[in-house]
């Protein structure tokens, strides 16, 4: 599934569709056709059951149900241009432009930690910068 997303040039970069949806697709039809009564579940197809046309129709419905809400959430954002992050956005990475690498990575912490006076704490340089809630205990 991953590779036919990138055939046919969708842009799932963390690949949902592929681990979700055809995986997901896959665990139900299986139950179809392996499911075992003498295992304690199903009704495959393998073992003489007839459980497969369920899980079908199942698919069906789930991926009618699951394509609608999908168009009534993301055909409005994407008609305000909410769906995606600017070029620049992109160019320059979220991490950078969103959720404060510095922090993050400790870069600030050791930038903040060179620039303050050695004996000012006897809290370690990477944990002094941030704030009392964020720091690890």
């Amino acid at each position: 599934a991953s590779m036919l997303l990138k055939r046919l040039k969708v842009d799932d970069v963390v690949d949902a569709f592929a681990v979700h949806g055809a995986c997901g697709l896959w665990g139900l039809l299986a139950a179809g056709l392996f499911g075992d009564k003498e295992q304690g579940y199903g009704n495959g197809v393998f073992y003489k059951g007839d459980q497969l046309g369920t899980q079908i129709v199942a698919a069906i419905v789930i991926t009618i149900w699951v394509g609608s809400l999908s168009v009534v959430i993301f055909l409005p954002l994407k008609v305000l241009g909410a769906l995606r992050l600017s070029d620049e956005f992109q160019d320059k990475g979220a991490d950078i432009m969103e959720h404060s690498p510095s922090k993050a990575y400790g870069q600030g912490a050791q930038a903040a930690a060179s620039s303050a006076p050695a004996a000012a704490s006897s809290v370690p340089a990477d944990a002094s910068s941030a704030p009392a809630e964020e720091q690890e205990v």
